[in-house]
């Protein structure tokens, strides 16, 4: 199914045209490969979690999609992978204290790549456009995602698509071995038409993970994420609805 066809700029100077679909499972490998890539070239590894290729292959068959981006060439240069946790104990919507009967209305934003070559074109942006288009008919009501504390261009671009973080704590951790990677919890209402603009709000560093954790457990939510300070800002006068 295509989702979009277009015309992007590879290293900023040579136009190409693309292509958005759904990828199929035969395609799964080209997926392993473009994040294979660019968790290779990250000098902080811990911003990243590579999706083994069977939990991928396992969430296309329980309904999940990927959303490939090709160029003129039929190569992967991008992907946004979407699930639908349902009941499960991965429903992120745990981790934010939603209600086992909202279990049910869950999308997950998983993982989000681009090709370096192919950066600054919004593909992230393009993807969770379409992704919203997609999943709004059926029905879904939350959008959760989770970005590491460390990783500024992702936090900000799920941010600016109206994401607030809900939670903050560690995920992915391998029970008896480690205890996981330090995660953002973001949530959206996506059939809510509230912005937040408070007067009142606190200003933290992404890094600083203590400090930000005793504010969201104080009932502080983070709804915008400063451009030129890195600052991330926390409010109590959150608009649910």
């Amino acid at each position: 199914m295509v989702l979009s066809k277009g015309y992007i700029m590879k290293n900023k100077s040579i136009l190409e045209p693309y292509t958005m679909r759904f990828i199929m499972p035969e395609e799964i490998d080209q997926v392993i490969t473009l994040q294979d890539y660019i968790y290779e070239l990250l000098p902080n590894k811990e911003i990243f979690y590579r999706d083994p290729k069977e939990t991928l292959l396992f969430e296309i068959e329980r309904g999940g999609r990927i959303i490939g981006v090709f160029n003129h060439a039929n190569q992967m240069i991008a992907y946004r992978y979407i699930s639908f946790p349902g009941e499960s104990e991965d429903n992120l919507g745990l981790d934010i204290g939603l209600h086992e009967s909202q279990f049910k209305d869950v999308v997950h934003l998983e993982t989000t790549l681009v090709h370096p070559d192919y950066r600054g074109n919004r593909l992230q942006g393009l993807t969770l456009e379409k992704a919203l288009e997609w999943v709004v008919p059926f029905g879904y009501k939350h959008m959760l995602c989770t970005v590491s504390p460390y990783n500024y261009f992702s936090l900000h671009n799920i941010m600016k698509a109206g994401l607030n973080i809900k939670s903050l704590k560690k995920k992915y951790g391998t029970p008896g071995k480690d205890d996981g990677l330090w995660r953002f919890i973001l949530h959206r209402d996506i059939t809510s038409l509230c912005i937040n603009n408070p007067s009142r709000y606190e200003a933290l560093e992404m890094e600083k993970i203590k400090e930000q954790k005793q504010l969201i457990e104080s009932g502080y939510v983070g709804y915008k994420l400063h451009k030129e300070s890195h600052l991330i800002h926390y409010t109590q006068d959150f608009c649910q609805n």
